[in-house]
């Protein structure tokens, strides 16, 4: 199961917006961008307010995770006196797994469930009256079942009563939510193991040990294989104790100081992470220590970077181990902005590691231009920035927007965007003064196209601009995409051209749906072409006899530096009618997918 999206209304200063999480399914990482006080927080604070989550991180005290008063998500500028309802409203898809577990639990209860939409919803009103909250929250689901009682033969749509038999079970599938504000909060000095301890906060960490036991795929539990080994005298079992303890520490060193050489570009040697086991009066216990050549420190001895990056691969990629886990969402707010730029960037590679990630920033060292299409922008409508004697002229508005719709719709409000517009290294001035594009894979096919459009046809095309390869126009494709700007990409339909074409295709998805061709797909006869194919055999050798008479043999690299020639020079040869008509379809297929009518020069 995983969310397809959140609908918020009256929380805080969110009126009533919907964040669709659905647009690209292969894509698991999101980002909400805007300026400060856009309203990005309490985005995530809403989320983290969907109450159908079995994990809470409010027992580890983290600054700012929880709202502790439900009247701070009144909406500000109703303060006085609201009189309605707060929703939060989450929309679900149940895969083919949950769709098993869920009509074998109606089994349970003698119904056969034939049919099962895979899509459901949980909405929770939160009521107030004279801006007090009365203590009412109404909880309802939406959803598509239909089928029998075993004794009977009709399949209908199964009543409330029928479906509330499972809404338990159906709850207990929704993904976790974890919303991390920071990751600098104290680690415990030490991890009480007994499931009984009096801290609430050992619970949780209780759990993480099991994520790490978990990694080492032995079957391990804490209480058969750490607490009863360290309760024992036995010489066997300290010895099994030892065995253990030692698999633990190479795979938690493994897995932090490789992840730390790569985010931080810095080869740490001689260094590993050391747990020393031990019990008191309150029980057995794991200490986490790091030693280097000289010294053993405890994580709250080390730096605020180290202990975050500590925390953040100990909470987030052992917990990939977890056996039995539902899917999981991580929100993480303004993540790693204390890093330097290579280290955002590195982890930002991380995120795709998780199951599924949701983070603000204004960093665009955070920004990923192939996440372009999950990525939104986040914009409060009171907040004019551009005249600072209006900074607050209307009441707070969050307005959540693709960043594509954004784009489109706001060309001159930049400053929203600018970290988005700096990662796609953005020059022009306006949105508006980007032209209208055609992408070649190199130089050989602009001078071709070009000259055949302008010089042979007398036509006028839309700027084309030439990469250094088929494999080199990411970028370029990348700017456009960013931009929401019109443009199409023409490759070879040799082995390499289709090839690229379809990375480009699955690397930035729907966004670039009509936009992305190799030559075989204008004229199936193409198939396998190049270019320089549509130009019939007896035309290539004509353009080489214009600048070298007595050449009687095609060579490539000649013809395209011929091709050039020409073209610089405005130069006409008479050419065949085939090839002719060969690139007046390829124009008009361009020109059409540009939706540009073409035009004599």
């Amino acid at each position: 199961m995983r969310f397809e999206y959140f609908t918020f209304k009256n929380f805080k200063g969110i009126s009533e917006q919907t964040i669709n999480l659905n647009k690209n399914p292969s894509k698991n990482v999101f980002a909400l961008v805007g300026l400060n006080e856009s309203g990005k927080t309490t985005i995530l604070e809403a989320m983290n307010y969907f109450t159908y989550k079995s994990a809470n991180l409010k027992e580890l005290g983290i600054e700012n995770y929880s709202i502790s008063d439900i009247h701070e998500i009144i909406p500000i500028n109703l303060r006085d006196n609201f009189n309605d309802d707060i929703v939060i409203e989450a929309g679900l898809i149940l895969d083919d797994e949950d769709i098993r577990k869920i009509k074998n639990e109606f089994l349970k209860y003698d119904i056969i469930l034939a049919e099962c939409g895979k899509e459901i919803s949980y909405t929770q009103h939160y009521s107030f009256k004279n801006s007090k909250y009365t203590n009412e929250k109404k909880s309802y689901w939406s959803y598509s079942f239909q089928g029998k009682k075993k004794t009977e033969r009709k399949i209908k749509k199964l009543t409330n009563e029928q479906a509330l038999l499972v809404f338990s079970f159906i709850t207990s599938l929704i993904p976790d939510i974890l919303y991390f504000p920071n990751f600098l909060f104290e680690f415990p000095e030490k991890i009480y193991l007994n499931d009984n301890h009096p801290d609430p906060k050992m619970s949780f960490y209780r759990r993480i040990i099991q994520d790490v036991l978990d990694s080492l795929e032995n079957d391990l539990s804490i209480d058969d294989h750490l607490i009863s080994r360290i309760n024992s005298a036995k010489d066997t079992e300290r010895r099994n104790l030892d065995s253990l303890i030692g698999k633990m520490q190479r795979k938690l060193t493994k897995e932090i100081f490789s992840s730390w050489n790569q985010i931080f570009n810095k080869q740490i040697e001689n260094t590993e992470v050391v747990l020393r086991h031990a019990k008191d009066e309150s029980g057995p216990y794991l200490e986490f220590n790091v030693k280097d050549n000289i010294d053993t420190y405890r994580i709250d001895e080390r730096s605020l970077g180290f202990r975050w990056f500590f925390v953040y691969i100990l909470f987030t990629r052992f917990r990939s181990y977890r056996t039995n886990e539902n899917s999981l969402l991580f929100l993480f707010d303004e993540p790693a902005s204390n890093l330097h730029p290579s280290a955002q960037n590195e982890l930002l590679k991380s995120f795709e590691k998780l199951p599924s990630v949701l983070y603000t920033t204004h960093s665009h060292y955070l920004i990923n231009p192939k996440w372009l299409e999950n990525t939104f922008i986040v914009k409060n409508e009171a907040i004019d920035y551009e005249h600072e004697e209006d900074y607050y002229s209307k009441n707070t508005d969050i307005k959540i927007s693709t960043y594509r719709e954004f784009a489109v719709n706001h060309p001159n409000q930049t400053n929203y965007f600018q970290p988005i517009l700096e990662v796609l290294n953005y020059s022009p001035s306006s949105l508006e003064l980007v032209p209208d594009v055609i992408f070649t894979e190199g130089k050989n096919d602009f001078y071709s196209l070009t000259y055949m459009a302008n010089v042979i046809l007398e036509e006028k095309l839309p700027k084309i601009v030439p990469g250094t390869s088929a494999s080199n126009l990411k970028t370029l494709i990348s700017l456009y995409v960013g931009w929401g700007r019109n443009f199409v990409t023409l490759l070879d339909s040799d082995n390499e051209g289709r090839k690229q074409k379809d990375i480009y295709n699955k690397e930035f998805g729907k966004l670039v749906e009509e936009k992305i061709f190799d030559i075989g797909d204008i004229n199936s006869d193409w198939n396998g072409f190049e270019l320089e194919k549509l130009f019939t055999n007896d035309d290539k050798l004509k353009v080489i006899q214009t600048f070298y008479p007595e050449r009687k043999q095609y060579r490539k690299k000649i013809f395209n530096q011929c091709v050039q020639e020409l073209l610089v020079n405005h130069q006409k040869v008479a050419l065949d009618s085939e090839t002719i008509e060969n690139f007046k379809n390829l124009l008009l297929f361009l020109g059409d997918k540009l939706n540009h009518s073409l035009e004599k020069v």
